[in-house]
């Protein structure tokens, strides 16, 4: 049991760091094809995610040494059926007329294996008839498809990274691990009468699409910076400075597409656009106005605050005092700007400061 929860913890570990880079596509797709977040969605998502981490760490872990498996004499493989079945009957304690075997039965592993087997796949049955939607032959396909692949990556050796299997590959496995899909998909079926459907999580979703939220501007900002760093280091290959290739990912894929279009790509991607107070199309004038404030102040005053700490290594000590200050009224003010996100954060309908002073807004396009 004890290295069951040890995988657990190491699927637990890792998942944050696998979160990082899932997070932003999921937000892309789910601006892009509801305009809001599904949040029952995103955690049904999320959660199949870990459990597939947990799943798949628990037919590969503990990792036993390549020179501990260059010496094992065990069998590789077993492809006779119900191999399991033989074996609780020949070395399981239970008696049905001696009570106090029992316990001892249910402890035994010719009963924790085939019930281990069985669970490993219930939720993705689960998942794939309530989440996915799947048939019931799809299930029972993809189940099967997904314990073979567990089984092929130990008989592979971790596809050849040791000399030899070092877990059995067992065709018991197979028949247990597509049970417990079906299992979890009759499951899913049953509490599929107590959770969201797929229709009402859409309804709702689609009755948040008019509100502009931060994450779905932040989403839209993510996806511009990426498109511009891919250009940047494309570039970089020519232009060897690194602020000059930003600065020109930034005039194309930010002030270029905002000028002309009123939205950039990563905009685009979430359904939002450019619009002045009145929802009708930005000026340009105000598009230059709106960048010159956010970037302009925000990106000063962060390139200012790192600039004046990076001399406080170097200047001399009658300086010091004055950069210190400096430093302090400059962080007073990214405070402010800090507080306005924050408000922006949890407030149903505000305006940025550059939003305010430029008499710009965003509305879905």
């Amino acid at each position: 049991m004890s290295q069951y929860i040890h995988v657990i913890y190491t699927a637990a570990f890792l998942f944050p760091l696998l979160s990082i880079f899932i997070t932003l596509p999921i937000l892309l797709v789910s601006y892009h094809k509801y305009g809001a977040i599904p949040k029952w969605s995103i955690f049904m998502l999320y959660t199949f995610v870990f459990y597939m981490m947990c799943a798949y760490f628990l037919t590969i872990l503990p990792l036993p040494s390549r020179t501990y498996v260059a010496h094992l004499t065990t069998p590789t493989h077993n492809f006779v059926p119900f191999t399991f079945v033989r074996e609780f009957i020949k070395y399981n304690p239970f008696s049905l007329t001696h009570p106090g075997t029992w316990l001892a039965a249910l402890k035994a592993p010719t009963v924790i294996q085939p019930v281990f087997n069985i669970f490993l796949t219930l939720p993705f049955g689960f998942y794939m008839k309530y989440y996915f939607q799947r048939s019931w032959k799809q299930t029972i396909l993809l189940t099967f498809c997904l314990s073979l692949f567990f089984e092929l990556t130990q008989l592979s050796g971790l596809y050849g990274f040791y000399p030899r299997p070092y877990r059995l590959f067992d065709v018991d496995d197979l028949l247990l691990n597509t049970t417990g899909g079906i299992v979890g998909a009759a499951g899913a079926v049953w509490l599929g009468r107590f959770l969201p459907t797929k229709a009402q999580v859409t309804e709702r979703t689609m009755a948040l699409s008019k509100n502009i939220s931060p994450i779905r501007r932040i989403a839209a900002l993510g996806a511009d910076w990426i498109i511009i760093s891919i250009f940047s280091a494309i570039l970089g290959i020519v232009i060897k400075t690194p602020w000059v290739t930003t600065a020109i990912g930034f005039i194309i894929f930010i002030l270029g597409f905002e000028l002309v279009r009123q939205q950039t790509i990563g905009m685009r991607l979430v359904h939002i656009k450019i619009v002045d107070r009145d929802g009708q199309s930005a000026s340009q004038a105000k598009i230059l106005l709106r960048n010159l404030l956010g970037y302009g102040i925000i990106g000063g005053l962060f390139e200012t605050v790192g600039r004046l700490l990076d001399m406080t290594a170097t200047a001399p000590y009658s300086q010091l005092t004055n950069i210190l200050h400096l430093v302090l009224v400059l962080s007073f003010f990214l405070l402010l700007v800090f507080v306005d996100l924050l408000i922006d954060w949890f407030s149903q309908k505000h305006l940025l400061f550059f939003e305010r002073l430029s008499g710009t807004d965003t509305k879905p396009a």
